[in-house]
């Protein structure tokens, strides 16, 4: 299934919006994601990345402003889709990178804009592609990253690394979907993190 998955996925996304990883000795690998918010570049650093994954830049192309009215926040999206497949366990992580402290409802239409893409992907494989089972049973889980330093600063808080304090969950309010979570992860703070992270039960 990951690997008929992957295959169409790898047709249908444009190169310029999947990401790669950078290859480590012993099996390793990271993935370094970079974002800008009014020219200002930022980046975040994914250690222990798993073999089998596909990421896909999921704001890569505009807004569909003009088309939609975005009355409801239905035109944003996340900044990236996380496929990963970890001893045949399928996920889909919806992760959303802010240099600053946003507000979370806004947040929480990022990151479902990114869950109904994924939808819209889901169903193109499944009429264009005839495979009625892609991109089926996918655990979903949203993961936001705050407060990202900026390149040059010294993160003094990663020596001091506490869960309750820079990792968290946060309620999604008024969700009634049964895809949907029901709660993000917010991790704070952090220019290096490891992917286990994201697994962590929001």
């Amino acid at each position: 299934m990951w690997k008929r998955d992957y295959k169409i996925l790898s047709e249908l996304i444009d190169e310029s919006a999947q990401i790669k990883a950078i290859a480590l000795p012993y099996d390793s690998r990271e993935v370094i994601l970079n974002e800008a918010d009014q020219d200002v570049k930022y980046s975040i650093k994914i250690k222990g990345f798993p073999p089998k994954f596909f990421i896909i830049k999921s704001d890569k192309f505009a807004p569909p402003v003009g088309f939609l009215q975005g009355l409801q926040g239905e035109c944003k999206r996340s900044d990236y889709i996380i496929l990963v497949n970890i001893k045949s366990q399928k996920t889909a992580i919806f992760l959303e990178l802010k240099r600053g402290n946003p507000d979370n409802q806004d947040i929480i239409k990022q990151l479902k804009g990114g869950f109904c893409l994924f939808k819209y992907l889901q169903k193109i494989g499944q009429v264009f592609w005839g495979k009625p089972d892609f991109l089926k049973d996918y655990d979903i889980k949203f993961v936001v990253i705050k407060n990202i330093p900026m390149p040059g600063n010294l993160n003094k808080r990663s020596s001091q690394f506490k869960r309750e304090n820079l990792v968290k969950s946060l309620k999604i309010d008024g969700d009634n979907i049964e895809e949907i979570p029901k709660h993000y992860l917010s991790v704070k703070h952090q220019k290096e993190i490891y992917f286990r992270v994201f697994l962590e039960k929001a």
